[in-house]
C-alpha cells in the first residue's frame, strides 16, 4: 500500500514533471519568441531614433531656411522702398535738371544776344570807298581802319582814339563818335 501510493506519488509526480519540462519547453519557447521580438522593437526603435534624429535636423536646417527667407524678405522690402525712394529722388533731380538747362539755354541765349549787341556788324573793306566821318577817299596814304565799337570805316584822323570796351584787356581803335558815346556812358 505505501509503495502502491508512492508508485501513485512517483507517477504523479512525473506526470507533473512532464506536464513542469513541457510548460518549461513552452516557457522557452515563449521566452526566445519574446526575445527576438524585444531585439526586432529594439532594432524598430533604434531606426526609428535615427529617423527621429534626422527629422529633427531637417526641421532646425527648415527652420534656419524659412528665418533667412523672412530675412531676405524684409531686406527686398526695405530695397524696393529704397527704390521707390531713389526714383523719386531721380525724377526730382531731372525735373530739377531739366529746369536748369532751360534757364542755362536762356542765359546762353541772353549772352549770345548781348554779345551780338556788343559785336558791331563791320563793314566791308571792299564796300568803303570813303571814310564814313569826313567823307575823304581812301588812298594809298590813307589808310582804312575798322571803328572796334560800331564797325564802320574810318580815316586815320577820325579814329586816332582808344578807349577800354567790354570784352577787350586793351584800349582799342574807336571813331570820334563812338569815343564821345564811350565817355558820356
Amino acid at each position: 500500500m505505501v509503495r502502491k501510493s508512492l508508485e501513485d506519488s512517483a507517477r504523479s509526480l512525473g506526470q507533473k514533471a512532464v506536464t513542469a519540462e513541457t510548460r518549461a519547453v513552452a516557457a522557452e519557447s515563449d521566452l526566445r519568441i519574446e526575445r527576438e521580438w524585444r531585439i526586432s522593437l529594439q532594432d524598430s526603435m533604434i531606426r526609428d531614433r535615427d529617423k527621429i534624429s534626422a527629422l529633427t535636423q531637417e526641421i532646425e536646417s527648415i527652420k534656419s531656411i524659412g528665418q533667412k527667407y523672412m530675412a531676405l524678405q524684409e531686406e527686398q522690402h526695405q530695397l524696393r522702398v529704397q527704390y521707390s525712394e531713389a526714383q523719386k529722388t531721380l525724377e526730382e533731380v531731372g525735373a530739377t535738371l531739366s529746369e536748369n538747362k532751360l534757364q542755362l539755354a536762356e542765359l546762353l541765349e541772353k549772352e549770345a544776344r548781348a554779345v551780338q549787341d556788343d559785336t558791331p556788324n563791320w563793314t566791308s573793306d571792299k564796300d568803303a570807298s570813303a571814310c564814313a566821318a569826313c567823307a575823304k577817299e581812301f588812298t594809298i596814304a590813307r589808310r582804312k581802319h575798322h571803328c572796334r565799337r560800331c564797325g564802320n570805316i574810318f580815316c586815320g584822323a577820325c579814329s586816332e582814339k582808344t578807349v577800354a570796351l567790354a570784352g577787350n584787356t586793351k584800349p582799342v581803335r574807336v571813331c570820334d563818335a563812338c569815343f564821345v558815346e564811350v565817355r558820356l556812358t
